[in-house]
């Protein structure tokens, strides 16, 4: 009976050790995006904007709590927009986790988990995402 406790630890031990262990994690290079005119090099603005509403709306994780024009969780885009512009402040540094918050600061805190996805963007996906939110 030893036998076969000692034997079960040892596998599971093992199975822990393989599915948990020895996997590092890579950087992943910046992702390059191919035009709509099949080359591989800057986006024509409809190209960003359509770039940028995929990040919105997808990995970017935004739509879950901003709109277009309307406060839902946290401001609508048009806020965000006006109020960056009309205090000169970089949008691209707060979406980089590089600068604080101006617009409503005291719900920077449920932000906070959407910068880890925004700070890994790469330049195109960043400015691709600014163009889409001027755009709204």
């Amino acid at each position: 009976m030893t036998t076969i406790i000692k034997t079960s630890l040892l596998f599971l031990a093992t199975t822990l050790f393989v599915a948990c262990g020895g996997k590092e994690q890579k950087e992943q290079p910046e992702a390059v995006y191919e035009s709509e005119r099949g080359e591989t090099a800057e986006l024509s603005m409809s190209e960003k904007l359509k770039l940028g509403e995929k990040i919105f709306t997808g990995k970017g994780n935004c739509t879950t709590c901003h709109m277009a024009d309307k406060k839902l969780i946290g401001p609508s885009m048009q806020d965000i927009v006006k109020g960056y512009d009309a205090n000169g402040a970089d949008l691209d540094a707060f979406l980089r986790g590089k600068a604080d918050a101006i617009i409503e600061p005291a719900q920077f805190p449920m932000m906070e988990a959407n910068l880890t996805i925004t700070k890994k963007l790469s330049a195109v996906e960043m400015e691709s995402l600014i163009a889409y939110m001027r755009s709204l």
